[in-house]
């Protein structure tokens, strides 16, 4: 019976590192996440809050202001309580148009320091 309690031990201690190793990857997964979500958000709120709607030929199409919408983003991701980023950030923007300039999707590179955030956002604007 005794003999035994070394084995149990050590099983119950890989037991408990696997539980909190499991745990931790799965916090940082979270983490990773929501951080993704809430830039795609901010991507497109952004570009909604930033359509040109005077320049609507053909329903389904959305244009806009390049200029506005970089710099909307960035104040929006400044005041942005999900991610921490600083000042010194960089940003890169990436847009996807059709053959009538029209946006169909912008990717986001946001680079802090060590650290890289990306989202991709389909921008889609009703038909009606």
């Amino acid at each position: 019976m005794l003999r035994d309690l070394p084995f149990t031990l050590w099983l119950m201690l890989m037991g408990i590192l696997l539980i909190i190793v499991t745990g931790i990857y799965y916090q940082t997964n979270f983490k990773q996440d929501s951080i993704v979500l809430s830039l795609t958000e901010t991507i497109r709120t952004t570009a909604i809050h930033n359509a040109d709607n005077s320049s609507r030929i053909k329903p389904g199409e959305l244009y806009i202001s390049i200029q506005e919408f970089e710099k909307d983003f960035e104040e929006r991701m400044s005041v942005n309580n999900n991610v921490k980023i600083s000042d010194a950030a960089t940003y890169k923007f990436e847009y996807l148009k059709n053959g009538n300039g029209a946006i169909k999707a912008i990717k986001v590179l946001i680079i802090d320091g060590t650290m890289k955030y990306q989202a991709t956002a389909k921008v889609t604007i009703s038909e009606s």
